[in-house]
């Protein structure tokens, strides 16, 4: 997990893993869903006042938690889309998570986000 902490400053440092009110990047290309969602609850364990995401604004540590529940939600949805025998068409026009869609890029990247989680989980889901 790329984090540092800097406990006098109840800060942790957390770049490119944990986002503030967005979703994901893009098609999360190199994302192993379940690893980056345990790595996400490793740092809500962790005692901080302010998260320093590397991009964009600086959090909380409701902010870990916010993301970490968008991941999971993205995961579960799409899961349930696969395990259905949706197509990853069929999952994009359906899935819409809209308790996330005052974040930044829901619009742009949610679809993506779907695109990436549904390879990750075609691959390595076993009936």
């Amino acid at each position: 997990m790329p984090e540092l902490t800097f406990p006098a400053q109840r800060v942790v440092f957390a770049v490119d893993f944990i986002l503030i009110k967005a979703v994901a990047f893009r098609n999360l290309s190199d994302a192993c869903l379940p690893d980056w969602i345990d790595s996400i609850r490793a740092v809500e364990a962790m005692d901080f006042d302010t998260l320093a995401p590397g991009h964009g604004q600086l959090g909380t540590p409701a902010d870990v938690t916010a993301f970490r529940e968008y991941m999971v939600d993205l995961w579960t949805a799409v899961g349930a889309a696969v395990k259905a025998g949706k197509t990853l068409e069929e999952a994009k026009a359906e899935i819409k998570l809209p308790k996330y869609e005052s974040w930044f890029r829901y619009n742009e990247f949610l679809p993506l986000n779907i695109e990436g989680a549904y390879r990750h989980f075609a691959l390595h889901w076993r009936r």
